[in-house]
């Protein structure tokens, strides 16, 4: 018999990551919090000049791109 097997562990990505003074970020392919594989896209208020990459995506680390 036995126990039933565990899921695999899925890594998460810090939530603070989401939020941009001075504009927008558009979580993308993920629910309640981000995990491996879902992404994030920022667009900057009128005004403003984003810098650094328009998108970012939650690796396998549980990092940022």
């Amino acid at each position: 018999l036995g126990s039933p097997p565990c899921p695999p562990a899925v890594r998460t990505c810090p939530k603070s990551h989401l939020s941009l003074e001075n504009g927008q970020v558009t979580p993308a392919a993920m629910e309640r919090v981000p995990v491996e594989g879902t992404w994030a896209e920022f667009r900057c208020d009128a005004g403003f000049r984003l810098v650094g990459a328009a998108r970012s995506n939650c690796t396998k680390s549980g990092r940022w791109s």
